[in-house]
């Protein structure tokens, strides 16, 4: 066998909660070669490990993880989804993907089930499972708080109490302020395994770059384009200085903003969301990730209202924000806040909440429902959620099942389960597209897909699409703007690098890091690789390209008015030639490319 590569220890830990032990395995140094590291060493041992567990939970890091590689400070974590069925992978930033690779381990497997509330601690490349019955009941920031008083500085990811409660959209949060789990219900698989804390306390384990010269230069190359950057330049660039809310500006201008629950891309008074609206009334500072010279993030604080947090992004902006009409920035920040202490996801429980009032109003609901904007409701409904109460037993169980219970199919804006957010599929097609299409269902982020948005060029984004979205030029778009994410997951590195960074600088920085040769058509196939296996786990799971479209809010019902009434998102042109782009023209993998996958993902396997 050959040596272990640089940046790497070969060696990940399964942990197994019915036993109430772990144990190491090693892994296979060829595996590095085909998944480089993080979403991609996450989805291929996720594979193997549900044989074992068909609620597994993978966290995998990067061999560019804690070298100083500027950006490369993510964790992801794998699993099938409560809430779509589908595979699902979250990227979370800030320090916790450090904090794994300087314990000695590369990736964490967690199967079974435990029989009482536990946490786990990962410190000095050992491992134990802790008792966790004082946490049980106690909200993210209150068990954060205890564990760090326990264990001093450490990085904790903890699920709330929507998480105990099977809450199918609860989510983990990351060191008190962020929110993982890319909306998918992790919180959900965390809490059913009764699991309320992975606790990451380091060690005194250094990855070893092969070329420790060679990757300093491409770090300090690196760190010099992104000082460049008009968008990620600390001191001047668009999102830096701004952070992601800067999105809305660009989206209001195109009328492609999600509005009472999508009825409508058009906001009037959307400047109260804005990030001179944040800037002006809540701003206490910005925070920044491990490695990371941009800061885009937001610390907050309220005047009117209690609550220190981090954000709101973006994402919560145009979800508690927009599409609930809940037009006023501090209130969106303080629902955000008590979602993260919940332990629920904001951005799927903030489109739910606009299910809810939509229906409330065809319905006639009356108090026992939601009226758009109403912030007190909207926070007593959080509440229940979370802990199953009331209304809160039905919003608890998504989207499609809420619309089930009243009979309302027509109010659905999701894909595979899960809400579209951030834009307007029927104005910015591409995005409806990237939606469908993903194997995780309607939850893309729009700053990591920000160059198939038409109306960021704005923002000075350079974009691969244009207004006419041209079926074969987008699906072409999209797929290659796929190929980029999947690597960027799979390095760690955060997906904003690549405003400023390409192709040639990932793979050389990988080249350093491991020793591997790595040419840009090998992150490219290693890309394709992961498409391709987050396929092949879907079919498995019985989802497959029948599944890849827009609900008909989207596909038939046009904008009602605005400069782009009578727009409807017909991506059906669109979808034949994105499966074109990708080989797979019945939008599936045939029997010999699923071979090759297999035989790929068979070098992870865990016994």
């Amino acid at each position: 066998m050959r040596e272990c590569p640089g940046g790497y220890y070969c060696r990940a830990a399964i942990v197994n909660l019915s036993r109430g032990d772990w144990e190491e395995v090693g892994l296979d140094p060829h595996l590095f070669e085909e998944f480089t590291g993080g979403r991609g060493l996450a989805i291929a041992l996720l594979y193997n490990a549900l044989k074992i567990d068909s609620a597994a939970l993978v966290a995998a890091a990067s061999p560019l993880v804690a070298t100083g590689y500027p950006m490369a400070n993510r964790l992801t974590l794998a699993f099938i989804s409560p809430l779509t069925g589908t595979v699902a992978w979250a990227n979370t930033g800030g320090y916790a993907s450090p904090a794994l690779k300087r314990a000695g381990f590369d990736a964490l497997v967690i199967i079974g089930e435990s029989k009482t509330p536990v946490y786990i601690l990962v410190s000095q490349g050992k491992i134990s499972i802790e008792d966790a019955n004082s946490l049980w009941g106690l909200d993210s920031l209150e068990a954060t708080r205890e564990l760090r008083h326990r264990h001093g500085d450490v990085r904790v990811l903890t699920i709330g109490p929507a998480g105990e409660n099977g809450v199918r959209f609860a989510t983990v949060i990351n060191d008190t302020g962020r929110s993982s789990g890319v909306r998918h219900g992790v919180g959900l698989v965390l809490g059913a395994k009764r699991v309320k804390s992975i606790v990451l306390a380091g060690g005194e384990a250094k990855p070893r770059p092969a070329d420790k010269p060679k990757l300093i230069a491409t770090a300090r190359a690196a760190h010099e384009k992104i000082r460049r950057s008009s968008l990620l330049n600390r001191e001047s660039g668009l999102l830096a200085v701004h952070g992601t809310p800067i999105a809305l500006d660009a989206l209001a201008a195109a009328e492609a903003v999600p509005h009472m629950n999508y009825r409508t891309p058009v906001v009037r008074g959307w400047e109260k969301l804005s990030a001179a609206a944040m800037e002006k009334e809540i701003l206490a500072g910005r925070l920044t990730c491990s490695a990371c010279p941009v800061s885009c993030r937001r610390d907050t604080m309220g005047s009117r209202l209690s609550f220190r947090t981090e954000g709101p992004d973006y994402a919560q902006i145009s979800s508690l924000g927009t599409n609930a009409s809940l037009l006023d920035v501090e209130k969106v920040a303080y629902l955000t806040s008590l979602s993260y202490r919940l332990g629920v996801d904001p951005i799927e429980a903030g489109n739910i909440l606009a299910i809810y009032a939509e229906i409330s109003e065809l319905d006639g609901l009356g108090g026992e429902g939601l009226e758009w904007g109403d912030f007190a409701r909207m926070e007593e409904l959080l509440r229940l959620t979370a802990h199953r109460e009331g209304v809160g037993e039905v919003l608890a169980g998504g989207a499609r099942e809420l619309a089930s219970r009243f009979g309302r199919p027509e109010v659905l804006t999701d894909v595979k389960g899960i809400t579209l957010q951030n834009a307007d599929p029927r104005v910015e097609k591409a995005w409806g597209l990237v939606n469908a299409v993903e194997s995780f269902g309607g939850a893309a982020h729009i700053w990591v897909y920000g160059d198939i948005v038409a109306s960021f060029k704005q923002l000075g984004v350079e974009s691969r699409v244009d207004w006419s979205f041209e079926p074969e030029k987008t699906a072409k778009a999209v797929y290659e703007r796929q190929l980029l994410v999947a690597t960027v997951d799979s390095l760690q590195t955060c997906a904003f690098s690549s405003y400023a960074l390409g192709w040639e600088d990932y793979s050389a920085a990988l080249s350093a890091a491991t020793g591997f040769k790595v040419a840009p058509e090998d992150l490219r196939s290693s890309a394709a690789l992961i498409l391709d296996l987050e396929r092949v786990v879907n079919e498995e799971v019985g989802v497959d390209h029948r599944h890849d479209s827009l609900p008909p809010r989207f596909a038939e019902e046009p904008v009602p008015e605005g400069r782009n009434k009578g727009a409807v998102a017909d991506i059906s042109d669109m979808l034949e030639a994105y499966y074109q782009a990708r080989g797979i023209p019945e939008g599936r993998l045939d029997r010999e490319r699923r071979r090759e996958v297999l035989a790929a993902t068979s070098l992870a396997k865990l016994r």
